[in-house]
């Protein structure tokens, strides 16, 4: 079926610019003191770069999907990795920090073009193959996020510039837009979406529909947030509270990642055999938060390894996913309209959680991460309470 699909190439650039995209989600936090004393900053002041890359994705996610519904999928995919083009170039020439959040913005924007052109091509491209395909997604995005750390790492070992781990990037960015170029995208067909086989409606009252509703649009913040915080901060927990060496706590990121795969694998399964989403959010969103806990009470070698695997198996590998698949349940007639929702709350969280943990003192990160971890514990059980108790007669 792959074999004789015209599209199979697209479908692997495509994959690519999500290597590309893990890489460009963490590709700051893992440079972070190479870039403050390129830009003669402070960390405070340099987690506001970061938190721009979340306000470029709130300011083009309204535009970026009407552009990939009016004119193509393609030719929002080119934008989004010209976007990226800026973003990792223009960092790496930025001298200040307000350059720097300038062109940070470009990789929001690139997330959301990306999105809006991605997720619809590979439906268009590959319908029947979907939705196996679609949590393909995360575990690209882990790829990217095994390799850059072993980059790093390289480049300290070695004593080279922090810019190598840059031009990789955009090494690979300009193949694969090379390549796209000159790849077919399949033409716009919502029949073939609409055709697809639509998920099982979740029939509950209406009151009890939108608690559970509300509850897993603000989840889409704190699961987020749980990750994003972990993933900016975690070398240097390590190696400042912990006292690991930096070539060894830039590479928690790849072992991070490397549960993530193995969770977005075994996950998949799990809930396609055997456990509903909505167990499977709340039980992962609390080991997430005992790991974390764990970590800010007995800050360790031993306990850093115990949060890099929980927080990439529990809290990485598709549960994010799980919670828009729920949301989508209760809410099958208006997907799109239900998907921005918790698409926008998810980029307020990749805005303003780098810039409130930059502000914090190191050592009360993962503890304040915890407390947001708990929240979404919070919201995942009201929302099944909402969901599984039953309906009187």
């Amino acid at each position: 079926m792959i074999k004789n699909n015209p599209y199979k190439f697209t479908v692997l650039a495509l994959y690519i610019n999500y290597v590309l995209q893990g890489m460009a989600a963490i590709i700051l936090s893992q440079n972070m003191m190479s870039l403050v004393s390129q830009m003669n900053t402070t960390i405070p002041q340099f987690s506001l770069v970061i938190s721009a890359i979340g306000l470029g994705r709130i300011l083009s996610l309204y535009s970026a999907g009407r552009l990939s519904d009016k004119y193509g999928r393609k030719l929002v995919v080119v934008i989004g990795m010209i976007c990226y083009f800026f973003f990792f170039g223009g960092i790496l020439v930025s001298q200040n920090v307000y350059l720097a959040i300038f062109f940070a913005l470009f990789a929001g924007v690139s997330n959301a073009m990306l999105d809006t052109g991605t997720y619809p091509a590979l439906l268009e491209a590959m319908p029947e193959l979907f939705d196996s395909m679609s949590v393909l997604n995360r575990a690209f995005i882990s790829v990217g996020q095994f390799i850059l750390p072993i980059i790093v790492s390289f480049s300290i070992a070695n004593e080279l510039h922090h810019g190598i781990s840059f031009l990789f990037c955009l090494v690979i960015l300009v193949i694969n837009m090379i390549a796209i170029k000159f790849l077919p995208f399949p033409q716009i067909n919502s029949e073939r979406i609409e055709n697809k086989k639509e998920v099982t409606k979740i029939e509950i009252p209406q009151f009890r529909k939108y608690v559970a509703g509300t509850c897993l649009i603000l989840f889409g913040f704190t699961s987020v947030a749980t990750f994003n915080i972990f993933v900016t901060w975690i070398p240097h927990v390590a190696q400042n509270i912990v006292g690991m060496e930096a070539t060894t706590s830039v590479k928690l990121v790849s072992l991070y990642s490397l549960f993530s795969f193995i969770s977005v694998l075994t996950t998949s399964v799990i809930v396609k055999k055997w456990i509903k989403p909505i167990y499977l959010v709340l039980g992962y969103t609390l080991l997430s938060c005992i790991s974390l806990l764990v970590l800010a009470i007995y800050p360790s070698v031993e306990t850093t390894y115990l949060a890099v695997f929980g927080i990439g198996f529990f809290a990485t590998g598709g549960i994010w996913q799980l919670g828009l698949t729920t949301l989508l349940d209760l809410f099958s007639t208006n997907k799109g309209r239900v998907t921005s929702y918790y698409s926008f709350l998810t980029s307020v969280a990749l805005m303003v959680m780098p810039y409130i943990t930059g502000q914090l003192a190191l050592e009360n990160i993962m503890f304040f991460n915890s407390m947001v971890t708990l929240t979404g514990i919070i919201l995942a059980l009201i929302t099944l309470i909402s969901i599984e108790k039953p309906i009187k007669k």
